[in-house]
């Protein structure tokens, strides 16, 4: 808890937004959460080591749930490489391999991260 709350007012490594304070889910779109980079499940096998963790804004966490779900529904497990590479887009070799070995799942989580901020917008104008 500690570790989460100290983001607060940092920038989501995901969509760059400032991040507000911890808050129920769906509440506040821009409130700090936990995310393991690689999942936390039987199929993925990621665990809650500091190394695994991330803290990102609950829209960007909602969508990688999205992504995920979507996957695992279709039978497909995205890998671990995609997990981090996809938190850490901004360095740009990161984003280049993305774009080159995960295209089509780099552009859903895109597609999803859009939806998010939109909504997310809109949850500020209210």
């Amino acid at each position: 808890m500690r570790f989460r709350d100290s983001k607060v007012g940092m920038k989501c490594p995901q969509c760059e937004i400032s991040m507000t304070k911890s808050s129920p889910p769906g509440k506040d779109p821009c409130s700090v959460t936990i995310e393991h980079i690689q999942p936390m499940d039987l199929l993925h096998g990621g665990d809650s080591n500091i190394s695994n963790i991330e803290i990102i804004c609950d829209s960007c966490n909602n969508a990688r749930n999205k992504l995920k779900q979507k996957y695992e529904l279709k039978g497909d497990i995205l890998p671990d490489k995609f997990w981090y590479l996809s938190l850490h887009n901004e360095r740009p070799s990161n984003k280049t391999k993305l774009k080159n070995i995960y295209p089509q799942e780099w552009e859903d989580l895109l597609q999803l991260l859009s939806v998010n901020d939109r909504s997310r917008k809109n949850s500020k104008a209210e």
